[in-house]
């Protein structure tokens, strides 16, 4: 039987040579009345920093629901993060991209759809969607 703590050793490390930009993950914890009776979310301090990488999820397309008479689009992508401090990231998080190698996407703000773990992964990968329109 091979050494499978050294080879998902190395699977990880490989995985995040491949993350060339950082991001910030918070939770939402409450939600805030604007002068203007708007209502707005609460985040508590990151629950992680660090690499990441921003992935489209093959045969994902925008999903363009309607709410409150406004026309929503929605692009589902998916997140790479190290396997190791991130154990906190979950469901309803919020991850805004705060350095990236693609200059256009610093300031992208995703929610986390869905967890992602298991054994012998190399990389945390969580399905996230963000508002475009």
């Amino acid at each position: 039987m091979r050494n499978t703590r050294g080879l998902v050793a190395r699977a990880r490390r490989a995985a995040e040579s491949l993350m060339p930009d950082t991001c910030e993950v918070v939770a939402v914890t409450g939600r805030t009345t604007n002068p203007d009776g708007s209502v707005s979310p609460t985040y508590g301090p990151p629950v992680y920093a660090g690499k990441c990488k921003i992935q489209r999820l093959r045969g994902s397309f925008p999903q363009t629901p309607i709410a409150g008479e406004h026309l929503w689009t929605l692009e589902s992508l998916e997140l790479h993060v190290p396997v190791n401090g991130t154990a906190a990231i979950s469901v309803d998080h919020r991850v805004r991209i705060t350095a990236s190698i693609e200059s256009d996407n610093v300031g992208r703000v995703f929610r986390v759809k869905s967890d992602d773990r298991k054994s012998l992964q190399s990389a945390i990968r969580l399905q996230v969607e963000e508002v475009t329109g």
